[in-house]
Order: structure tokens, then sequence, then C-alpha cells
């Protein structure tokens, strides 16, 4: 009887422990979930900027084409009339 007594009483300190092991587990769960939380909150927030720099980006690169066909017009423009300012250079010397 008095081994059954002693088991019982491990038992007891067993199961004492083991409540106490859960709820140090059960802490930790939680802890880590919030941690998960905040970096599914910090993916989303990236993915969002990540979407925002590429569409600047999209934004810059057709601005830049608009500006190099600008640039391309102007120099067109500038080579005209120096040809024409030439011809009319050479044009006023044969009279």
């Amino acid at each position: 009887m008095k081994e059954l007594v002693s088991r019982f009483a491990e038992l007891e300190k067993r199961v004492r422990a083991l409540i106490t092991e859960n709820g140090k587990l059960r802490e930790r769960v939680r802890v880590l979930e919030e941690d998960l939380g905040r970096a599914s909150e910090g993916a989303r927030e990236a993915e969002t900027l990540r979407a925002r720099k590429e569409q600047v980006r999209g934004r810059l690169q057709r601005l830049l084409r608009v500006l190099e066909a600008v640039e391309t017009k102007e120099r067109e423009k500038d080579k005209e009339a120096d040809l024409q300012g030439a011809e009319s250079g050479q044009s006023g010397a044969n009279e």
C-alpha cells in the first residue's frame, strides 16, 4: 500500500510538471503565432512596396522613352536648321 501511495504521489508530481510545461508551451505557441502574424504583415507590406516600385519603374521607363523621342526630334530639327542655314549661305555665296 505504501508503494502504491508513493507511486501515486510520483504520478501526481509528473502530471503537475506536465501541466506546467503545457502552459509554458501554450504561451510559446501564442508568442510564435504573434510573431508569425507580424511577419506575414511585413511580407504583405514588402510585396506592396515591391509592386509600387515596379509601377514607378515602369512609369520612369515610359517617361525616359518619351524624353528620348523628344530629344531625337530636337536633334533632327537642329540638323534641318543647320542644313537650311548652310544651303542659304551657299546660295548667297553663289549669287
